[in-house]
């Protein structure tokens, strides 16, 4: 599977190296919240686009990270809880059993 990926990686950065090569010379302007830039490069608009990209892609990742660590701790935790009170329903002797 990571070879599979690794692959798609690949082609890519292939790809997009391409792109960037073969769009080297195109100006654009571009409107960000009522703020125009005028004869910017394509090259720096695409930089900055897949790096904006890749931070948001990082913190949502690392959100979910910490959502599913503290998620498996609380497991965790009622896991060994549960096993206790196993432990201690094993413990009991069959008389106080019957009295409960």
């Amino acid at each position: 599977m990571w070879a599979i990926r690794m692959f798609l990686t690949i082609i890519f950065l292939i790809l997009a190296i391409a792109f960037f090569i073969y769009n080297a010379n195109e100006r654009v302007d571009v409107n960000i919240l009522h703020t125009r830039y005028l004869d910017v490069p394509l090259m720096v608009v695409l930089l900055i686009s897949f790096g904006a990209g890749m931070i948001a892609s990082f913190l949502l990742a690392v959100t979910y990270f910490f959502r599913i660590s503290s998620e498996s701790s609380a497991n965790k935790r009622l896991i060994k809880r549960l096993e206790a009170e196993i432990t201690s329903l094993r413990n009991r002797q069959i008389d106080q059993i019957d009295s409960v």
